[in-house]
């Protein structure tokens, strides 16, 4: 069991941080049980969706001045009150396992996470450029999200991370589903 739950928590881990080829890796201890009975997995899972949905607030932020759709405006408003709401549930959760709330991810451009550079085009656009730049933005972030929230479901422990992590999942693909009616 704790070799699966190691497991997971290096599968979280690769998949949240992308980009250069990675460096000799470290040797790894297993995972330490916090206090609220979270484990690195749900340490790691928590701050990456932190991250995650930070990086896609700031692109959020653009819609209502560069949107061309009325409709994708008022769904990025939507996804943004939500992502506002959950960025302090996943910030509770966090101080309950002890863990600093420092971002280890800051600086790092992780699949699903709109990249700086990416971000400033992003302000460059309305739109239909802006939309179509958006709404796939919006797509990776979401499959990115599911992606990592079923990790965290199978190799978690602590029921409230694991709970808030099937909400992601099932918010997530909702939105895609809305995503692709809007992107038509």
């Amino acid at each position: 069991m704790r070799s699966r739950v190691f497991a997971g928590a290096v599968v979280l881990m690769l998949a949240g941080c992308g980009g250069a080829s990675p460096g000799p890796v470290a040797s790894v201890s297993p995972p330490v049980v916090a206090e609220a009975g979270a484990i690195s997995t749900d340490v790691a899972w928590t701050q990456l969706m932190i991250a995650l949905d930070q990086r896609m607030l700031a692109a959020l932020e653009l819609a209502p001045q560069r949107a061309g759709s009325k409709d994708l405006n008022a769904f990025a408003a939507d996804v943004a009150r939500r992502h506002e709401a959950e960025v302090v549930r996943l910030r509770e959760l966090l101080q309950t396992t002890g863990a600093p709330e420092t971002n280890p991810h800051e600086g790092h451009d992780m699949p699903g996470m709109i990249t700086k550079e990416n971000l400033s085009l992003l302000a460059t656009k309305s739109g239909a450029a802006f939309d179509t730049m958006l709404a796939d933005s919006l797509r990776a972030h979401f499959e990115q999200c599911r992606m990592l929230a079923g990790s965290e479901q199978s190799a978690g422990a602590d029921p409230a991370v694991k709970a808030l992590a099937a909400a992601v999942e099932t918010t997530r693909q909702a939105d895609l589903d809305r995503l692709a009616t809007l992107s038509g």
